[in-house]
Formats: C-alpha cells, structure tokens, sequence
C-alpha cells in the first residue's frame, strides 16, 4: 500500500532562509512542498485551494502581523496542522502563535533532523487522527 506524501506549504518571508527550509524538506520521499510563500497575504489568497495538510508559518520579529494572518490561516483550512516556526529572542510568541491557531511551535534554531522529525510527528498524528478534525493537545516543541 502506497502512502501519499504529506502536502507542506511554507511560508517564511526573508528568500535565504525560505530557500534553506525547502532544500531541508525538498528530498523527502514522504513530504512534499505544495507552494511556497513569501507572507500570509500571498499565501491567504491561495491557500484554501490547495488544502495542505501542514503550514510551517515562520513567525517574524516581533510577528504580531504574522500571528494574525496564522489565526485567519487556521479559520480558512481547519484541517491543516500549524507549524509555528519561531524566533527564541521574542518573549511569548511562542504562547501568542497556540494562542492564535499553532497547534506546534518549533524555535528557529532546530536543526534539520529535528525539522523533520517533527514533521514526521505531526503526519503520523494527522495519520492516527484522519476520521477526526481536531488536533491533538497544542505544544510547544523544540
């Protein structure tokens, strides 16, 4: 039984870091990048069409703009999973992005292995959970 790759959209608005985080994903046989975006405006007008399974949103400095765009993301595609990719020199962004709809935060000095296996955990929870729409408990991780 073939397993369809799990569908990532990416959002992370500086293109050297945004570049970074599609090579880490990009030879991943079971994860696929659907559409890259450079901000939440790009990525509002289209991402109810492509109905991917997580968003990995990098959350800028100090991000308020970013967390309500993620909020608005979470209303549009309730089934997908939020990935909050944070900076650890903002106070409680990583409280205000599960406060707002991340249902994980991951800080932005993970390594690519930790990256990854964090993907892989939440397409196994979206896997264990399909018939449900609801995530699991919110997280902080990394």
């Amino acid at each position: 039984m073939q397993i369809s790759p799990t569908t990532i959209l990416v959002i992370e608005k500086h293109p050297l870091m945004r570049a970074a985080i599609v090579n880490a994903i990009m030879d991943e046989p079971d994860l696929t990048i659907t559409a890259v975006a450079a901000d939440g405006g790009d990525t509002l007008r289209i991402v109810e069409s492509l109905q991917p399974e997580i968003i990995l949103f990098a959350i800028g400095n100090p991000g308020e703009e970013d967390l309500k765009t993620m909020q608005e993301l979470h209303k549009r595609v309730p089934a997908a999973v939020v990935l909050a990719l944070i900076s650890d020199e903002v106070d409680g962004q990583d409280q205000s992005a599960l406060e707002l709809g991340a249902d994980a935060v991951l800080a932005k000095t993970v390594s690519r292995a930790e990256l990854l296996h964090t993907l892989r955990l939440v397409k196994a929870d979206l896997e264990g959970s399909e018939e449900n729409t609801s995530h699991s408990q919110r997280r902080v991780l990394g």
